[in-house]
């Protein structure tokens, strides 16, 4: 059995309803699920992604520790991605890239997300991972991430109206939504679009896919591109064991 440890880089636990990952996920593969102690009740702004980061490489460390054969980070805005590659030798995959990229194979594609604060970041990440060509538009609906299960219904058709938009004017081929608080919402957008399922991503589904794929290859997080970091005092983090354990030496 293939195990997955999914990684909720926020400290609001039951924001959402992870019941379709073990329903969903590929066959052999076991789902956990963990949310952080300390950091951000949500990631939705650069400040949310540094308060996350420590948190991030703990657990992944942890996640190695325990077993896992993967790390996938459930947030679209990968906070500490790199960091935790750094940290671990199981792959981790972020929601953000794996999500893009897989949009960016039907041609110009759109992110359907919780505010348009996030454009910024979005595009960041889009140069980051090559798909600044790619990426046509960015549009936020209005909705917090932990307001999108307070009116799901009302959630789902802003969420269809922007889809609509970069379907009508931005010419997109497909959506992937900008938040992975919006599981559950790709069924109803495609139907809504007229469009194949697998035109519009479900990003934190998406990810789960890409690393049990990644581990049936037997693929692991290079060390020559995300070597361990050297050996060092770090002040301030005492009661992260896994994070300290990692920073002065494995």
């Amino acid at each position: 059995m293939i195990d997955i440890r999914v990684l909720t880089p926020i400290t609001t636990e039951d924001f959402r309803d992870d019941s379709p990952l073990n329903e969903t996920a590929p066959i052999g593969c076991k789902i956990s699920t963990i949310t952080l102690q300390r950091g951000p009740a949500s990631v939705e702004s650069a400040i949310d992604e540094v308060l996350a980061a420590p948190g991030v490489i703990d657990a992944a460390c942890r996640a190695e520790a325990d077993g896992c054969d993967a790390v996938v980070i459930d947030c679209m805005l990968d906070p500490a991605l790199e960091a935790a590659r750094e940290a671990v030798t199981i792959p981790v995959v972020g929601a953000g890239e794996a999500g893009m990229k897989v949009a960016a194979t039907f041609g110009d594609f759109s992110v359907v997300t919780v505010l348009q604060r996030q454009e910024p970041a979005f595009q960041r990440l889009a140069r980051q991972y090559g798909l600044a060509g790619d990426m046509v538009s960015v549009h936020g609906i209005g909705v917090s991430v932990l307001d999108l299960e307070q009116d799901r219904e009302a959630s789902i058709e802003a969420t269809i109206r922007a889809a609509k938009v970069a379907r009508d004017r931005d010419s997109a081929k497909s959506i992937v939504f900008g938040c992975t608080g919006m599981l559950g919402y790709a069924a109803p957008t495609a139907e809504a679009l007229n469009w194949p399922e697998e035109c519009v991503i479900d990003p934190l589904m998406n990810a789960i896919n890409v690393a049990f794929l990644a581990i049936k290859s037997g693929e692991k997080t290079s060390k020559d591109d995300h070597p361990f970091p050297d050996r060092k005092r770090v002040v301030g983090f005492e009661e992260w064991t896994a994070l300290n354990n990692l920073m002065s030496g494995r």
